[in-house]
């Protein structure tokens, strides 16, 4: 039994573009006002020492299966132990990016207790397997062995495979190409392509695009032309499926999910990644990407729609993780399916390293998987505000400095933040920002106008290092927001 250790509670806070990346929220000195307020995050490390923690569930009362890809099923319960659970993996294939992968609850597991899991099995192939776990959460039985056989797979690459349930209740399945040439475009092949399968039979669900094939795989074949979706999710309040696509050297893509529309993706003859998944040329019909990276690819991996009021500016935002960049980022969608904004979590960004799968949890906040092959982790990722703000000037006198900015604290809208001042470490004075600034009151028209601060602090002759900090006011009792830092000297 593995035991988690708990890191302490980090917030930084995220950066804020429309249409490009920018490496910090917090504005240096004398900087303007950013245009949004996404709130800071918190992180916390519930369970480590895993290998590939591939995807996970939270369950109704807290506790969290999650599969590794090397072949263990285990959980993670309200207490904090991890304990494996005992279940048949011995026709599990575990080689290059296959074994045990994507898995989800089924929509009715509080009454039934059964869960899926899309697994390599010997052969090679990929299945989705049925399972019901046991009252006690320590062992699982196979009810549908498999629930679908056949998905393609020959080295281990492009194996898929992530599992998702969409809004009537049926079982969406993301696959690979397995690295061949033929499959994407095959429409009797389950490599390349997104199912939709009943979730009691793997038959092609009624309403499918091709449910009147006389191929029982093309039935099941909700879109294809892909190369290997790593990320699916229903968006909240729509029908809407959006899929994360592992893309090669030419981009990354986000997709959301026509009915029968072909992605693009044909690497034949051979197998070239030097062409663009969506291949215009090839197919002028192809559906284009709602995003992509364009040949600077992050290797995108799994995304989740964030959903509840807490997350701010955050909220329905869709959160993709990268494993090349190491990073998690927020893309904010239009009604239509249009990206028309992206926020990068700058606490995330090479912190924890490679990233595999987000997912919410039952309380509202955002479960995140590492993928670095040893001591990997599964953290708690929730919103909190914090100070932010800038110094606009630091004025040297001949024996003090007088420093002049703003700031502010989401967690109050209308109480002035508190700004502390340190020489060398030291904390020298106190003192509310209360000066009246209107650029600051019109950028965020919830917030008063009293959120500037000019302060004079002694300091004696010599050099010395100035730093100018936010103090928290929520009950968290988070350490303060450092808004500058500035080194000076004060001559003798």
């Amino acid at each position: 039994m593995m035991k988690p250790k708990r890191r302490s509670v980090l917030a930084v806070a995220l950066t804020a573009t429309l249409a490009m990346l920018i490496p910090s929220f917090v504005s240096p000195a004398g900087a303007q006002p950013p245009s949004s307020l996404p709130p800071s995050l918190q992180v916390e490390v519930l369970a480590e020492g895993l290998s590939i923690p591939w995807d996970l569930a939270m369950t109704s009362d807290g506790s969290i299966l999650f599969t590794e890809r090397g072949g263990r099923l285990s959980l993670r319960t309200p207490a904090g132990d991890v304990q494996q659970i005992d279940a048949d993996l011995s026709d599990l294939f575990v080689s290059g990016e296959s074994g045990l992968l994507g898995l989800v609850l089924a929509p009715d597991f509080d009454e039934t207790r059964r869960f899926y899991t899309c697994q390599a099995h010997v052969g090679p192939t990929i299945e989705v397997v049925g399972w019901t776990l046991s009252a006690d959460y320590r062992s699982a039985e196979r009810f549908a062995d498999p629930l679908v056989a056949g998905i393609p797979l020959a080295s281990g690459r492009h194996g898929g495979c992530r599992l998702r349930f969409g809004p009537d209740a049926q079982l969406w399945i993301a696959t690979g190409d397995a690295a061949q040439a033929s499959t994407p475009q095959d429409l009797t092949s389950l490599g390349g392509k997104v199912l939709r399968v009943d979730p009691a039979t793997g038959d092609g669900s009624v309403g499918n695009p091709f449910v009147n094939a006389t191929n029982a795989n093309t039935r099941r074949v909700y879109t294809y032309g892909h190369r290997n979706v790593q990320g699916l999710d229903l968006r909240p309040g729509t029908k809407q499926m959006w899929s994360v696509e592992h893309g090669p050297s030419v981009d990354d893509e986000l997709n959301l999910l026509v009915a029968g529309g072909n992605y693009g993706w044909d690497p034949g003859p051979g197998y070239n990644e030097r062409v663009p998944m969506t291949d215009k040329v090839k197919f002028p019909e192809a559906v284009d990407a709602k995003w992509s990276t364009g040949a600077s690819t992050l290797a995108l991996s799994g995304g989740v729609f964030i959903k509840g009021s807490n997350w701010g500016l955050l909220n329905g935002t869709f959160a993709v993780a990268a494993l090349k960049a190491q990073s998690l980022r927020f893309f904010s969608v239009d009604r239509s399916g249009t990206v028309v904004g992206l926020d990068l979590s700058a606490e995330l960004n090479s912190t924890y390293g490679r990233l595999r799968t987000p997912m919410l949890a039952t309380e509202g906040s955002l479960l995140l998987t590492t993928a670095n092959g040893s001591n990997d982790k599964i953290l708690r990722i929730t919103p909190a505000a914090a100070p932010i703000g800038s110094v606009d000037r630091v004025v040297r006198r001949s024996n003090s400095v007088r420093v002049v900015g703003w700031a502010i604290d989401a967690n109050r809208t209308r109480t002035p933040v508190r700004i502390r001042v340190t020489v060398d470490g030291e904390p020298v004075r106190t003192r509310k920002a209360k000066r009246i600034r209107n650029d600051i009151a019109d950028e965020f028209p919830g917030f008063s106008r009293r959120h500037g601060f000019a302060i004079t602090v002694p300091v004696p002759k010599g050099r010395h290092r100035i730093c100018v900090e936010a103090i928290n006011l929520g009950p968290d009792k988070r350490p303060p927001t450092q808004l500058a830092c500035k080194n000076v000297r004060i001559p003798r």
